[in-house]
């Protein structure tokens, strides 16, 4: 078949193959002169001196912007005045819109709750509507009570361990921060139900009721933060750690207080501490939104008074200074 493909030179390259007059014409309008290059990498030169017995310091490589493709400092006068794209959007939004922003960011946040817990409690769920589609006697029966039971427990649950880890707060994290938050609620539950196990093996076999640490609490937290396995054995201590706890309820009204104590009251005791904890959350959440609210008023009055001082005041500025916000 040589003589309809035609044989293959090893030899040859592509340019033989091209018209005599394309390949002329390639050769013609080919950039001539030396390829530029990229700029070297910067060398410290540390300066001697014959009089200084200090020692000598480390080099420190000019600083550019995370943006930059080289992080060694090449390029580092080109990023001298660069400035994020969000900067320049926030300088271009009213008050309005951040406090809009705001609030966005806040119910985005409450919304990624529930995706993360529906996520760990993925085989609950699974398990739930495979009861739904097939159910044998005693699930039909029951209406898959005990799967849905499990399910919306497990949701309920890693929710809470999910705000009291401090997903629910506006800190600036990414991706790889919220996906370990994540499985470090997940790895709370499977202990919680470890030492549920545990009690109910107790109560069967008539033997006292071990005692465990929170599952909460900051030893346990720091195990699994720390990515160290979590120990399920009865200790006789119970955390009584109450972290920043005043610091938070001083924030909140006493008659608010009040009506929080009263409802963790009327929990039961196993999950008081959880619903505790997860409250502590929402109340951390709820006061770095205030600050944020709080510093946007604040930039807003200060840029209303230098507008007003620079006699460009507009009549949305008169009014609120004739309504007293300054």
């Amino acid at each position: 078949m040589g003589w309809l493909w035609g044989s293959r030179d090893n030899s040859s390259t592509p340019n033989d193959n091209l018209d005599p007059s394309l390949r002329e014409f390639l050769k013609r309008e080919a950039p001539s002169g030396p390829k530029p290059s990229l700029p070297a990498k910067p060398v410290p030169t540390p300066l001697e001196s014959p009089k200084s017995t200090e020692p000598a310091q480390d080099y420190v490589a000019p600083a550019v912007p995370p943006q930059s493709q080289f992080q060694d400092g090449r390029y580092a006068h080109l990023w001298k005045n660069y400035t994020p794209q969000h900067i320049l959007d926030d300088r271009g939004k009213s008050e309005q819109d951040k406090l809009r922003d705001i609030v966005e960011s806040f119910n985005d946040r409450k919304a990624a709750i529930g995706r993360a817990a529906l996520e760990n409690c993925a085989l609950e769920y699974l398990a739930q509507y495979e009861c739904f589609q097939d159910p044998n006697i005693t699930q039909m029966m029951t209406l898959c009570r005990d799967e849905s039971k499990k399910f919306n427990r497990c949701y309920e649950i890693q929710a809470k361990f999910l705000k009291a880890l401090g997903y629910l707060t506006m800190d600036a994290r990414s991706p790889e921060q919220d996906e370990k938050m994540q499985m470090h609620a997940d790895k709370l539950y499977q202990q919680m139900k470890e030492q549920e196990a545990l009690i109910e093996k107790a109560k069967d076999q008539g033997q006292p009721i071990p005692k465990f640490e929170s599952v909460l609490s900051r030893q346990n937290v720091a195990r699994a933060v720390a990515g160290k396995p979590l120990s399920a054995h009865p200790t006789t201590q119970v955390d009584t750690d109450r972290d920043d706890e005043e610091d938070i309820w001083s924030r909140i009204k006493p008659a608010s207080r009040a009506e929080y104590e009263k409802k963790l009251a009327g929990l039961p005791v196993a999950d008081q501490e959880i619903e505790r904890k997860a409250l502590l959350g929402e109340l951390r959440a709820q006061a770095g939104i205030s600050k944020q609210v709080e510093g946007t008023f604040i930039e807003e009055r200060i840029n209303r008074m230098k507008r007003r001082e620079a006699g460009k005041e507009t009549v949305g500025d008169t009014i609120k200074r004739l309504w007293g916000w300054g």
